[in-house]
C-alpha cells in the first residue's frame, strides 16, 4: 500500500506514524513545507511546478495538475493538520483522501491566529469530502463533528500512542521522601499550554513542601514572562529551566519526577500526559478537551479546573502529602497505556483504517 501524508516532516507524530507505518510494509511518502530526513519515508517539498514547454499551464492549473497527481499515484492521501494545500473537491474525487484535524485548526486557541474565513471555508471541505476523518479521541471527534457538520460516529478513533518501551519506568531511579519531590512539566511555553498558571501556584506548594523542585522543559514565547514570575515570587531557586528536549530524552527527566502536570488552558488530546503515565508519574491536569481522555481522575491522576492556580496548588499539596495514592496512581497509569495507548497497536489499527478507506472508495467507483 502506498501512502502519501502532506504534513510537517519535521513533527515528532508524523516521524513516528511513518516508521511505524513503514515497519509494516507501508510505502510511504510525505509532502511538506518542511522538509527533513524520515526514517521509512521518502520526502517532498510542497512546490508547485514551473512552466516548461511540456507543462505550460497558468500556474493555478499547475498547482491543480500537481496535487491530482498524488491523488492518481497514491492509494490514499492523507492531510495531517487542516493546511490549505489547495485541494478542491474535484481534486478529492480522483482518489481516496482522508483528514485529520490536530485540534488548534478545529477550535482557536488562545494566543493563536485567527484563520480567515476561505481557510476555515477550506478545512471544513475536506472534512466533509474525506473518504474517512481520523480523531485522536472522542472529545475532538465531537468538537471536528460540530466544526464541519460532519458525521462523528463516521470517524476513525487513532489515538496518538506510546511507544511503551522508550517510555518505561526506570527502577534504578531512587524516589525520595515526602517533601523532597520532583514536579514536572513539559509541554512548552505557549498560551495554550498554560506555564503561567503553574508558576502562580508553586508559591503555596513550597509552602507546605519548601524542598519541593519544579522541573520546567521547553521553550515558547511565555518562557521569559514565566522565568519573571518566578524570581517576582522569590521561588526560582526551586526551579530548574531546561532548554527543549528531543522526543527520546524525554524519558530520562521524567524518571526523576513524582508528578507531571499539564495544566494546559486547551488540549485536543493529551499525549504527555499518556507518556508520563507509561512512566509510572502520576499526571495533575486541566479539565479540558481532550485531557479528560488521557487522565482518569482519581485513577490515574487529577483533574482540576483550567486557569486555577489555587485547585492547581490544591493538587499538588494533596499529591505530594500522599506517597501511596502517587504510587499507585502511577502503576494505574502505565496499566492503562498498556491497555488502550500501546503505540503498535494504534499502527495496526491506522493501517487497517487506511485500507477501509481505500475499499470504501473502490466500492464507490
Amino acid at each position: 500500500m502506498k501512502i502519501c501524508l502532506f504534513a510537517d516532516a519535521r513533527s515528532v507524530h508524523i516521524q513516528r506514524i511513518s516508521a511505524g507505518l513503514a515497519a509494516r510494509g507501508v510505502d510511504v511518502h510525505i509532502v511538506t513545507h518542511k522538509p527533513t530526513t524520515v526514517e521509512g519515508a521518502t520526502v517532498e517539498s510542497f512546490r508547485i511546478p514551473p512552466p516548461s514547454v511540456l507543462n505550460p499551464r497558468r500556474w493555478q492549473s499547475r498547482w491543480r495538475h500537481y496535487l491530482r497527481d498524488f491523488m492518481k499515484r497514491f492509494d490514499v492521501v492523507h492531510v495531517h493538520f487542516l493546511s490549505p494545500w489547495g485541494f478542491t473537491p474535484e481534486i478529492i474525487d480522483q482518489g481516496c483522501f482522508m483528514a485529520s484535524p490536530w485540534g488548534s485548526d478545529v477550535v482557536q486557541p488562545p494566543g493563536e491566529g485567527t484563520p480567515t474565513e476561505d481557510v476555515v471555508a477550506e478545512r471544513r471541505m475536506m472534512l466533509q469530502c474525506a473518504a474517512k476523518v481520523a480523531v485522536w479521541g472522542p472529545y475532538l471527534a465531537r468538537t471536528t463533528a460540530a466544526y464541519a457538520n460532519i458525521d462523528e460516529s463516521a470517524m476513525a478513533l487513532l489515538p496518538l500512542g506510546v511507544d511503551l518501551d522508550l517510555f518505561r519506568p526506570m527502577q534504578s531511579t531512587p524516589k525520595p521522601h515526602d517533601g523532597h519531590c520532583t514536579v514536572g512539566f513539559f509541554k512548552g511555553f505557549r498560551p495554550v499550554y498554560g506555564a503561567t498558571y503553574l508558576m502562580r501556584a508553586i508559591p503555596t506548594v513550597l509552602e507546605e513542601f519548601p524542598q519541593t523542585k519544579f522541573q520546567m522543559i521547553g521553550d515558547g514565547p511565555e518562557l521569559v514572562k514565566c522565568k519573571q514570575l518566578a524570581g517576582m515570587y522569590g521561588v526560582d531557586f526551586q526551579v530548574n529551566w531546561i532548554r527543549r528536549q528531543s522526543h527520546g530524552s524525554l524519558p530520562a527527566h521524567i524518571a526523576g519526577w513524582d508528578l507531571s502536570v499539564v495544566p494546559s488552558v486547551c488540549e485536543s488530546f493529551g499525549a504527555a500526559a499518556l507518556e508520563s503515565s507509561a512512566m509510572c508519574v502520576p499526571v495533575i491536569a486541566s479539565h479540558v478537551g481532550g485531557l479528560p481522555e488521557t487522565v482518569r481522575d482519581g485513577e490515574t491522576g487529577w483533574l482540576v479546573a483550567p486557569q486555577a492556580p489555587e485547585q492547581l496548588a490544591d493538587a499538588m499539596i494533596k499529591a505530594l502529602g500522599d506517597r501511596e495514592a502517587r504510587q499507585v496512581m502511577g502503576e494505574a497509569g502505565r496499566a492503562m497505556v498498556q491497555r488502550d495507548y500501546d503505540w503498535r497497536k494504534i499502527i495496526d489499527r491506522c493501517v487497517a483504517t487506511y485500507q477501509e478507506a481505500r475499499e470504501c472508495v473502490m466500492c464507490v467507483v
